[in-house]
C-alpha cells in the first residue's frame, strides 16, 4: 500500500468519525469536512435520509422508458464517449453512470460485479440527495460544477468504499441537462479522474450541440426545393438530399452506407463533364442528364470547395422552374364550367361539347366573335381535365410582333439573335409543359410559326430558335379564332394541314344576340358582381332600363354587356338604375343598332309582370291575382329577375 493510499484511508476514517459526531448533533471540524460536503450532509439530514444503508427501488418501467425517450439525444451523444472512457479506466474496478437533469440514472457502463455491488447507482434508480443523501450525482445537481465525493463523505454507508467523480453536462445556454459520474473503489482512486470526467462531460455537451446543429442543417438540407449533392475529389457522393435521389431515380440508395460515384447514376451529360473537369463555378446551365433509367431535364449549378477537395452540385427540374415562371406571369386558369352562365339551347350544346373535350387530350378549336368568352371556355376545359394541376398559358397570337412570334412561342438559345439573353429563354410552349396552352386569335399566326406548331402537335417536340436539339413537351393545345379559318386556308393565309390538325373538335360560341334568353341572367350576374365590388349590393334595374338592355344588339357580345353594366353602376346615383344611366346608344336601341328580337317567352313574361306590378302599385297580392298565379310564384319570378315590389311602390309614392 503506497503512502498516498494510506493517507486517503486515514482521512476517510477521520471523515467517518466526523459523520458520527454530526449524527450526534456535534459541531464538525471544517479542516476535515469541507463546506460543500457539510452543506450536503445538512440537506441529507433534512430530507430524512438515514446515514446507514439506503434501500431504494427502481422507477416503474413505463416511467423509465419515458425518460429514455425524453433524453434520446443525450444518450446518443454520451454513450460512445462513456464506452471510450471506460476502456481507459476499466482496470480500476469502476462504474460510469449518466443521469438526467432530475437525477435519474439512464445509462451505466461497468463490469457486472461492480454494477451488482453498486445496485442503487444502476440505470433506473434515482441518485439525488433526497433519495441517497450526499453522492456524486445528487450533489453535482445542486452545486452544478465538477466535484468529488470521497469514501465516507457519502452520506450512505454502502457507498463509503467508493470515490465518485461527477461533472455537469450543460447545453449552449448554460442549462444543466445531465450529470456524468465515475465511481471507483477507494483503493484505486486517482487524482486525475475528476479532470477526465469533466473533459468527457464537456465533450458530451459539445456533441449534443453538434448533433443539434447537424439535425437543423439536415432539415434545411431536405427543405431545399432542389437536388443538392456533395461530391468528393474522385466524384463519389459524400452527401445528398432526398430531392436529389428522387431526381436521379436513386431512392433505393437511401440507406446505403457506401454512396455511389456520380458516374454510376449519370451516364452522359456534357454540362456535368465540364463541371467535374474544370472545377470552376457553373451557374444555371440548362442541360439533359442521361440516367440509368430515362433522362432528366434540369438546370445545373456547381461550386468547388475552397480547398478543391470536392464539388457542390445543385439540380433544379426544368418543368418545376417553368411552373414557377408560369405562376409568376399569371398563367393560371380560374374559371370552371360553373362560371359559364346560360341555359339557351346553343349554350347547352357548348357546355356539352366543352365537357366532352375536357375528358380527353383532343386538340380543340373554339370559334366565335370577339367578346363571346372563348378564353373562359378554354379555362373551364382545362380545369375539368386531367391537366388541371398544371399551368394554363394564354397567348394572343394577334398581339405578338411578327418578327418575335417564333421566339416568344418556341423560345430561343443563347446568341440566337442580337439582344438575346446569354442563357437563352424558354417559350410559351415550354412554360405550358404539363398543362394547357390557349392560342387565341390563331388565325393571326404567321406561316413560319404555323409550320413549327404543326410539328409540335404531331411529334410532341419543339426546337428553340437558334437551337438544334429538339425538346419534348407534353401539353394540350386549345386554339381560338374569330375568323373563318376555311376562308383563310383558301386565301393561303393559313396552312391547310394545320387547319385539319386543329379542326378535330370544334366548339362554336354563339353571339349574345343568338342567345337572347340568357341575357337577363347575364345582366343580373354582372349587376351583382360589380355592385358588390363597388359596395352597392342592393342595386336594381328599372323596367325601362331592363327593356333597353334586352333589346340592344350587343355587337361586342358578353364583354360589351359586362363593360356597360360596370360603367353604368359607376355613374348611377340612386339604388335604381334607370334607362338614362345607360350609354346613349343603348338607351333607345330602336334608334341605334338593330334591336334584339323581343318576342322571346322570357321577355314577354317580364314585360307582363312589370306592367302588372306597375298598375297595382307594387301590391303583390293584387298583381298575382291579375296574372292568375300564386303570390309565392310571383315572388320567385321577381327574385329571378333581381327585383323587389318596393321598386314600384317607391314609384307610386314619388308620383303622388
Amino acid at each position: 500500500m503506497n503512502p498516498g493510499t494510506l493517507s486517503l484511508q486515514k482521512r476517510n476514517l477521520a471523515v467517518s468519525w466526523q459523520k458520527k459526531l454530526f449524527a450526534a448533533g456535534r459541531m464538525l471540524d471544517t479542516s476535515i469536512v469541507n463546506d460543500m460536503v457539510t452543506a450536503s450532509w445538512f440537506r441529507s439530514r433534512a430530507y430524512g435520509v438515514a446515514p446507514g444503508y439506503v434501500f431504494s427501488s427502481p422507477v416503474p418501467e413505463r416511467e423509465f422508458k419515458s425518460a429514455l425517450e425524453r433524453n434520446r439525444e443525450l444518450l446518443k451523444s454520451a454513450t460512445p464517449l462513456m464506452e471510450k472512457l471506460f476502456d481507459a479506466i476499466s482496470g480500476s474496478r469502476s462504474v460510469i453512470g449518466l443521469a438526467d437533469k432530475a437525477g435519474l440514472i439512464i445509462h451505466t457502463v461497468g463490469h457486472e460485479e461492480e454494477l451488482k455491488r453498486l445496485i442503487v447507482f444502476n440505470a433506473g434508480y434515482y441518485a439525488t440527495e433526497k433519495t441517497n443523501g450526499t453522492n456524486g450525482i445528487g450533489t453535482c445537481l445542486v452545486e452544478r460544477k465538477p466535484l468529488e465525493i470521497i469514501g465516507c463523505e457519502h452520506y450512505a454507508e454502502q457507498a463509503s468504499g467508493w470515490c465518485c467523480s461527477a461533472a455537469p453536462i450543460m447545453d449552449r445556454k448554460g442549462t444543466l441537462i445531465g450529470v456524468l459520474n465515475v465511481s471507483i473503489e477507494l483503493e484505486n482512486y486517482h487524482q486525475h479522474t475528476l479532470g477526465m470526467v469533466a473533459a468527457a462531460a464537456h465533450a458530451i455537451g459539445e456533441q449534443l450541440r453538434l448533433r443539434r446543429l447537424l439535425r437543423q442543417q439536415r432539415i434545411m438540407f431536405e427543405l431545399i426545393d432542389e437536388g443538392v449533392i456533395f461530391l468528393d475529389s474522385d466524384g463519389f457522393i459524400s452527401a445528398w438530399n432526398d430531392k436529389a435521389r428522387a431526381m436521379l431515380s436513386a431512392q433505393d440508395m437511401r440507406e446505403r452506407e457506401d454512396l455511389p460515384n456520380i458516374r454510376e447514376l449519370v451516364c452522359e451529360s456534357s454540362a456535368l463533364d465540364e463541371a467535374l473537369a474544370s472545377r470552376k463555378p457553373l451557374h444555371d446551365q440548362e442541360c439533359t442528364l442521361q440516367l440509368r433509367q430515362g433522362t432528366l431535364q434540369c438546370v445545373l449549378s456547381s461550386s468547388p470547395m475552397e480547398d478543391n477537395s470536392g464539388l457542390l452540385l445543385t439540380l433544379r427540374e426544368t418543368r418545376r422552374l417553368r411552373d414557377y415562371a408560369a405562376r409568376l406571369m399569371g398563367a393560371k386558369a380560374i374559371y370552371t364550367f360553373d362560371d359559364i352562365l346560360g341555359d339557351s339551347p346553343a349554350m347547352r350544346d357548348v357546355l356539352r361539347l366543352g365537357r366532352a373535350a375536357a375528358q380527353g387530350e383532343i386538340t380543340t378549336l373554339i370559334m366565335g366573335e370577339s367578346g363571346t368568352g372563348k378564353e373562359l371556355l378554354a379555362q373551364a376545359i382545362h380545369n375539368a381535365s386531367s391537366r388541371q394541376g398544371g399551368p394554363f398559358v394564354a397567348v394572343n397570337c394577334g398581339a405578338l410582333p411578327p418578327g418575335l412570334v417564333e421566339s416568344e412561342l418556341f423560345g430561343y438559345e443563347e446568341g440566337a439573335f442580337t439582344g438575346a439573353s446569354k442563357r437563352g429563354k424558354p417559350g410559351k410552349f415550354e412554360l405550358a409543359d404539363g398543362g394547357t396552352i390557349f392560342l387565341d386569335e390563331i388565325g393571326e399566326m404567321p406561316l413560319d410559326a404555323q409550320a413549327a406548331l404543326l410539328r409540335l402537335l404531331q411529334e410532341g417536340e419543339l426546337t428553340r430558335v437558334g437551337g438544334t436539339r429538339p425538346r419534348r413537351v407534353a401539353l394540350r393545345v386549345i386554339a381560338a379564332t374569330n375568323r373563318i379559318l376555311a376562308d383563310e386556308v383558301r386565301a393561303r393565309r393559313f396552312r391547310e394541314d394545320l387547319y385539319y390538325r386543329l379542326n378535330v373538335l370544334t366548339i362554336r360560341l354563339p353571339a349574345l344576340r343568338e342567345r337572347a334568353d340568357d341575357l337577363p341572367a347575364l345582366a343580373l350576374h354582372f349587376l351583382q358582381r360589380f355592385g358588390a365590388a363597388s359596395g352597392r349590393k342592393h342595386l336594381v334595374f328599372s323596367p325601362e332600363c331592363f327593356e333597353s338592355l334586352t333589346r340592344h344588339h350587343w355587337p361586342g357580345n358578353v364583354r360589351e354587356l359586362a363593360n356597360t353594366i360596370e360603367r353604368t353602376i359607376a355613374l348611377a346615383e340612386g339604388s335604381v338604375i334607370s334607362r338614362l344611366d345607360l350609354p346613349n346608344t343603348q338607351q333607345f336601341p330602336e334608334r341605334g343598332l338593330p334591336a334584339m328580337p323581343p318576342g322571346t317567352l322570357r321577355s314577354r313574361e317580364m314585360e307582363a309582370i312589370f306592367e302588372t306590378l306597375k298598375a297595382n302599385g307594387g301590391n303583390m297580392r293584387a298583381a298575382a291575382q291579375s296574372l292568375g298565379i300564386a303570390r309565392s310564384a310571383l315572388y320567385r319570378k321577381l327574385h329571378r329577375y333581381g327585383f323587389t315590389p318596393d321598386l314600384w311602390r317607391e314609384h307610386e309614392e314619388t308620383a303622388e
